[in-house]
Formats: structure tokens, C-alpha cells, sequence
């Protein structure tokens, strides 16, 4: 599947710690980073750097902790572009006028998507995650990028093809020259589904490296390698595709996991903007 896992880098700013992605860094004009749970203001379950408005801690926290971050990483908290993000695959095109959706207020977020694009620069794109995948896209040819929360409903219906497509259908974009990348999110190790799921996924999926039994009797799924597939398969060239290659639910001291919090906890951030 994928390549070494020094295909993200990790950044340490005082307490806080977040990663980047090489391979995007080299090429420039983009910036693109992924939060931890380390180096905020929050408290309790969601100690530190909840990202997150919609989970229930104190919007005050979630506010500093987005303008420490977004501080961190050099972008404008107050210019955040989010999504509603609803576990689907439908990925929205958005430019200037959008800057501030969703920074202060998750209801003002663009509705019913799971995914952003733009070719303006300046406008920092935002999406939340918990364990579920962050796809990173970036065209260095036609200056364009989009950013995706791959659910595994979203996974199983290929939204990093969908938003492609959509750099493809407004941008022009040829799949052949995009860089990309799969950012951590719960892993195989992980990551157990009923026969349903499991089912689901090996139809979609099959060859035997995205679903996989275990001596305890339990289906896993390997979402890191389903959507890496998808990229693939979606003419991606395998050299352009970055692999976090780190489980969340893990590294409960490094991140935040939906799965292995039992449910309330806080929420990283991807985040990436066009430089202006």
C-alpha cells in the first residue's frame, strides 16, 4: 500500500505538537497540517486541543485552542472554511466569499458535505476527526486543493474519487499530477466492524488487503489502505501518495479516539490553504 512512515513529519511548538506533510512542504505554495490532542486549553475528556464545537466542551476553549493552532501552523483562525460533515461523499466547492464558515459557529458550516475545494488562495479549509480518515489533495499544476473527511461510509463510497472528480470537473486537475495524502486515523490494529461492514467493505474492496479476520474470531478493516486504493484506482500515482501510518486509537496520549474513548471525546484537525 503505502510508502514509510516518516511520510508525515512531526512538529513540536512549545507543548503543542501537530504534523505535516514533506512531500507537499518541498513543492510549496500549500500549507497543510494535522493536529494532536496536545498543547490547548481545554480540560477533562477533551484535554488539550479539542478542535471541535460540536462535541460539547466549552466553546471558549475550542475558540483559543483554533487560534493557537491555526497561530501554530500560520493561517487566520477567523477565516476557517468547515464542513458539516454528515459521513457521506459529496465534496463542495468553495472560494472567497466562504472565509468564516463554520469558524465561530459549526450550524453557519457548509451543509451536507464532507469534503472542500478551492483554488483561491488564502482561503483555510477545515475538517474534524475523531478516528475516521483525513485526505489531503493538492494540484501543484493547476494550484487547486481539496480537503476530505473519509468516514468509512464515505470510504466505502470513494470520496477522494468524488473530490477528484470535482478538482477535475472545475479545475481542471489530471488525477496523474496530484499529490496526496492519507493522514492517521484509526488503523487495521484497531479498527473492528461487524460481518455487515465487513462484508460491505471486502466487496468493494476485495483482494484481501483492506478486510481481514483476526484469531479472535473479529473482522478489521483497514481504512488507511481502502482509501489509498481509492486514490490509486482513481489514477493517483503511488509515489504521490503520503501514509500517516498512525493508529489514533493507539495513542490515546497523543490523540483523540471516538472508538476508544467510548464516544466522548475531543476532535483533531486537518487543515490546508493555498499560500497567498
Amino acid at each position: 500500500m503505502a510508502g514509510p512512515k516518516s511520510d508525515f513529519a512531526v512538529h513540536q511548538v512549545g507543548e503543542m505538537r501537530f504534523y505535516t506533510i514533506p512531500r507537499f512542504a518541498r513543492e510549496g505554495g500549500v500549507t497543510a497540517a494535522f493536529s494532536t490532542r496536545l498543547g490547548g486549553r481545554s480540560r477533562g475528556v477533551f484535554a488539550t486541543l479539542n478542535l471541535g464545537l460540536h462535541v460539547g466542551d466549552d466553546p471558549e476553549a475550542v475558540l483559543t485552542n483554533r487560534a493557537l493552532f491555526c497561530a501554530a501552523v500560520g493561517l487566520d483562525h477567523r477565516q476557517l472554511v468547515a464542513c458539516a460533515q454528515v459521513h457521506g461523499h459529496e465534496v463542495a466547492v468553495v472560494g472567497a466569499a466562504d472565509r468564516g464558515r463554520g469558524a465561530f459557529d459549526p450550524a453557519l458550516a457548509v451543509s451536507g458535505v464532507d469534503g472542500l475545494a478551492t483554488n483561491i488562495p488564502g482561503v483555510p479549509l477545515i475538517t474534524f476527526f475523531g478516528d475516521c480518515v483525513p485526505l489531503f489533495l493538492f494540484d501543484p499544476v493547476r494550484r487547486a486543493i481539496a480537503l476530505v473527511h473519509a468516514g468509512w461510509r464515505g470510504t466505502l463510497s470513494r470520496i477522494g474519487a468524488c473530490a477528484l472528480a470535482v478538482l477535475q470537473e472545475h479545475y481542471g486537475t489530471s488525477p496523474a499530477a496530484v499529490l496526496a495524502a492519507v493522514g492517521p486515523a484509526i488503523g487495521p490494529c484497531c479498527y473492528a466492524v461487524g460481518p455487515d461492514v465487513a462484508a460491505a467493505f471486502a466487496r468493494e474492496f476485495p483482494g484481501g488487503d483492506v478486510v481481514r479476520g483476526s484469531p479472535d474470531g473479529v473482522w478489521r478493516v483497514d481504512l488507511w489502505t481502502a482509501n489509498w486504493r481509492v486514490l490509486r484506482e482513481a489514477g493517483v500515482g503511488a509515489a504521490n501518495i503520503a501514509v500517516a501510518g498512525r493508529c489514533t486509537a493507539c495513542a490515546l496520549d497523543e490523540f483523540f479516539s471516538h472508538r476508544a474513548s467510548g464516544g466522548k471525546t475531543g476532535r483533531m484537525a486537518a487543515i490546508m490553504m493555498l499560500d497567498e
